[in-house]
């Protein structure tokens, strides 16, 4: 009669063992290889005839700054995003004295940003001009908005990928695809996040720091010790344009950390417009 009631706790161990391995599995992620992950979410964008015929796409919108911390206050104006091949355009017309225009461009071979007033940038513009460059070259910035999106052509440009699984991103479980530059990058850590369920593409973070130059006082070294960036693309509103599935809402959001304090904004886009296959005048690239 006792050996009945052992097999039943047995069995009752196994299933709670069981079931725990099952959750542990599940809170890492489907197991696969970055090169599956970047097939499923290229299958999720759409079909390899939709993707190949793309040569230009012209998205066109509204853009909205706003200063969270380090400021206050917003900026409206028309968005656009255009590429072609590698050539980027991001722009933002504000048309305000202080904040003109938040522009950036690559058109092949060089970055641009232009001022938000003579002589200044912006600081999401002056951190692209100088250590993100390498990010606007390899076709992050505006991740499958972009005809230069780096997963399109991996043969190419064979950057160093590490899947790390499922994780848990502004209160959102994601596939986490570890992306490293084949060339440049320096200390620039640049994680791809994807939903788990589309495999869409919803999420790049960009993370860097800075140690402060030798020579400081002690006491004003261990206040400018390091400054920490952290540049965050969210992609989200998914919509079918040309067989492809497209984000038409796009959000920067750009956080820095220095001794001397923390600076915080966003630039929202929401694109209501996407074509495809303009005939995109060159000059349109080069802002000087």
């Amino acid at each position: 009669m006792l050996f009945p009631k052992k097999a039943a706790h047995w069995n009752l161990s196994a299933v709670v063992v069981l079931l725990a391995v099952c959750t542990l599995a599940l809170a890492k992620g489907p197991k696969m290889k970055p090169e599956e992950l970047v097939a499923r979410h290229l299958e999720a964008l759409g079909s390899l005839e939709a993707r190949a015929t793309v040569q230009s796409r012209s998205a066109e919108g509204a853009g909205r700054l706003t200063l969270l911390v380090g400021g206050s206050g917003s900026l409206n104006g028309p968005a656009s995003f255009v590429s072609e091949g590698r050539k980027v355009l991001l722009s933002i017309q504000f048309g305000y004295l202080q904040y003109a225009a938040e522009r950036v461009s690559f058109d092949g071979d060089k970055t641009q940003v232009g001022d938000i007033r003579t002589g200044i940038r912006s600081q999401l513009g002056e951190l692209l001009y100088n250590e993100y460059n390498s990010v606007i070259k390899e076709g992050l910035l505006g991740g499958v908005l972009s005809t230069a999106w780096p997963l399109l052509e991996l043969e190419s440009r064979r950057p160093k990928l590490k899947y790390t699984g499922l994780k848990k991103v502004n209160d959102q479980e994601l596939l986490e695809l570890k992306y490293r530059m084949r060339k440049g990058g320096g200390n620039l850590n640049i994680s791809l996040y994807f939903d788990p369920q589309t495999f869409h593409h919803v999420a790049t973070i960009h993370k860097f720091w800075i140690s402060a130059p030798i020579g400081f006082e002690p006491q004003e070294s261990s206040r400018q010790s390091e400054s920490r960036y952290n540049l965050q693309e969210w992609f989200s509103n998914f919509q079918t344009t040309d067989g492809l599935n497209l984000p038409t809402q796009w959000t920067i959001r750009l956080s820095i950390e220095t001794g001397r304090g923390t600076y915080l904004a966003k630039w929202d886009m929401i694109y209501n417009q996407i074509t495809h296959n303009l005939s995109i005048d060159p000059q349109r690239f080069v802002l000087f």
